[in-house]
């Protein structure tokens, strides 16, 4: 079929590369706008469009935007999902269903870091730094940990799918040194999200139990560390910026 119903529903991997392409083309979108306002702001020294307080929420919220709704997403979920497959001789990736669900929790995760930004922004900079994110901020710090925890689960099935396709789905005579070195870029991007996604998952629930529960994982005062946060953020930032990324469009 060709209605909404059956894109909604599809199971074919280049339909759910495009619904990627799209809604990834909506949170550029969003980004650049955020983006504009800040070099607005920037035409002269002094706060003439916005607060500094708003200008901040803006610098935030371009960075969220861009970094794990745009810039994560756009060469595995939407390049990697249409040519994977027939780069490798496949009818499809190995758990369609999955793939499909990766992508409604993308859109589940874009939907509570835009209610977040609606509802009032946040400002703690799109790295979320403690201890300003976890004991200073009043901002929506939690709401948009969620979004982008929520999505983070969409990039870890991506990568399953993508690990289990190039194991088990190679079209006979596709020996592993046969296959073309964009298929490598993302074998090697969905082993990084596998291991590196979780990191900054758990890593976002300890901003969660640190602002709510105040339990000192990073609060000096009660034992804590803020530098710890830095290490488990880069740990997955890092490579999927500058590794997981980069490659795979230097490659395109």
């Amino acid at each position: 079929g060709y209605g909404l119903k059956s894109w909604l529903l599809t199971k074919d991997h280049k339909r759910i590369a495009v619904l990627y392409f799209i809604t990834i083309s909506i949170f550029f979108v969003i980004g650049g706008i955020f983006a504009g306002l800040i070099r607005l702001e920037l035409v002269t020294p002094a706060g003439d469009l916005v607060s500094s307080e708003t200008y901040n929420k803006l610098f935030t919220m371009h960075g969220v935007i861009m970094v794990f709704f745009f810039l994560i997403p756009s060469v595995p979920a939407t390049m990697g999902n249409f040519f994977l497959p027939i780069m490798i001789g496949a009818r499809d990736l190995a758990f369609p269903r999955i793939n499909l669900l990766s992508w409604y929790l993308l859109i589940a995760g874009g939907a509570f870091a835009i209610f977040a930004m609606i509802s009032g922004g946040v400002d703690t900079g799109w790295t979320f730094y403690t201890p300003y994110s976890t004991t200073y901020s009043n901002t929506y710090v939690i709401a948009t940990a969620l979004g982008i925890f929520i999505a983070g689960f969409s990039s870890i099935l991506t990568g399953l799918n993508f690990i289990v396709t190039v194991h088990r789905m190679r079209a006979p005579g596709m020996t592993w040194f046969k296959m073309p070195l964009f298929v490598w870029a993302n074998y090697a991007t969905g082993v990084i999200q596998v291991l590196g996604t979780p990191v900054i998952a758990v890593t976002l629930v300890l901003i969660f139990c640190e602002r709510v529960f105040h339990i000192g994982i990073f609060d000096p005062a009660l034992g804590g560390d803020p530098v710890l946060f830095q290490h488990l953020f880069w740990f997955y930032s890092h490579p999927a910026v500058y590794i997981m990324v980069l490659p795979a469009m230097g490659v395109i």
